[in-house]
Parts: structure tokens; C-alpha cells; sequence
């Protein structure tokens, strides 16, 4: 089987089940996004190969994304779940999503601010990766009117991701000692840094 099929030279594929679509169609704009987020998944995941930052679970993830994709590249995605030719996403993955952040969150220092991104190098992919996930939530949001059941468990297990990247990128920092860098506006930064700040102005 060869890489390449020419088949999409004109701007245009098909999805799971026979229709053809442009490039630009909004499903394929959902599951392209996907698939860059799993690969964003992937470089957070090689820098942290033995699992000392506690990443090991995105490897489920992967797989997760890969059901999820599968089933936005469907024509008929009830018919082709019906019958066995795409998976589904497994029952009690967004709760498992929900007890994963609240385990990481127990060992993490409260909030008070927003967090800048970045830290250590495992830290700093899994914030872009939380924008991408965003993204994909964001681009999918605008197919619910012909697509409502993705509400059911599609949308929240991606914005309940979200959270996992956020609280993971703070826990694998926190764990390679890289203190987080908060957010302060001018108004909480005190008179005289504000008044610093007008005068480089």
C-alpha cells in the first residue's frame, strides 16, 4: 500500500463511509485538530519516558483521541458504531479524566492567579497541548447542530482533558522543580511597579 494516492490534489477527501468532503469541512478541521494534539501528546510523553512526572496516563489518551477521531471522520457514525467498524468511547473515561485531576491537584499549591505558560520542557509542551485541546473543543462545539450527541460524552471528555494538561503541566513542573510563574496584572503589583512600568512606557 503506497503512501501517497494523489486522490486529494484537488483540495477535497472522503470520510468513513463513502462522502466526499472539502479539506476545509469543519470535521475535518475536528479530527485534523485531534491528530495534532495526539502528536503534541506524544512529544510531552518522550520527555518523560520513565513516568517520573507522573504523564504515563496520556499514553490512554492517545487512544482515547484515535476513537474519538474515528468517530468525527464518520459519515453515519451511529450506523458505523452500530456495527462494529469504528469503536466507541469507552463509559466512565470522563470521570476517570475527573479523579485523575483531583489526585494531581492534591499535591499541587492553590491558585491565585492565572499561570504564564511554560517551565520545564515537559511542562511547556503539555501547555500547548492543553491550547490545542481547546481548539479541537472549540472547533467540534460549532457541529453540534447537526451532530448533538457529541454533548453526551465527546465535548466533555475534551474539555475534561483540558484540565488534565493544565494540572499535569503544572504537576510535572512542580516535580521538576520549576516554580510557576504567575500572572499578576498591573493592579495587583503594587504603586510603585506600576508607576515603574508608565515610566519604560
Amino acid at each position: 500500500m503506497k503512501i501517497y494516492t494523489r486522490k486529494g490534489d484537488r483540495g477535497r477527501t472522503k470520510l468513513f463511509g463513502g462522502d466526499e468532503v472539502a479539506k476545509g469541512d469543519t470535521r475535518v478541521e475536528a479530527y485534523g485538530t485531534l491528530d495534532e494534539l495526539n502528536a503534541a501528546l506524544g512529544v510531552a510523553l518522550s520527555l518523560d519516558p520513565d513516568d517520573t512526572l507522573g504523564m504515563g496516563g496520556l499514553a490512554a489518551v492517545q487512544e482515547d483521541l484515535l476513537v474519538i477521531g474515528s468517530r468525527l471522520a464518520a459519515a453515519r457514525p451511529d450506523r458505523a458504531m452500530a456495527r462494529g467498524a469504528i469503536p466507541v468511547l469507552p463509559d466512565g473515561r470522563v470521570a476517570e479524566l475527573e479523579a485523575w485531576i483531583d489526585s494531581l491537584d492534591a499535591e499541587l499549591p492553590s491558585l491565585d492567579a492565572f499561570v504564564v505558560p511554560g517551565g520545564s520542557p515537559a511542562g511547556a509542551h503539555l501547555h500547548l497541548a492543553r491550547t490545542v485541546c481547546r481548539r479541537a473543543e472549540r472547533i467540534m462545539s460549532t457541529l453540534l447542530d447537526e451532530q448533538p450527541d457529541l454533548s453526551q460524552r465527546i465535548l466533555p471528555y475534551i474539555n475534561r482533558l483540558s484540565d488534565v494538561l493544565f494540572t499535569l503541566a503544572r504537576y510535572a513542573n512542580r516535580r521538576a522543580g520549576k516554580t510557576e510563574a504567575p500572572w499578576l496584572p498591573v493592579r495587583r503589583r503594587g504603586a510603585s511597579s506600576a508607576n515603574s512600568d508608565r515610566e519604560e512606557v
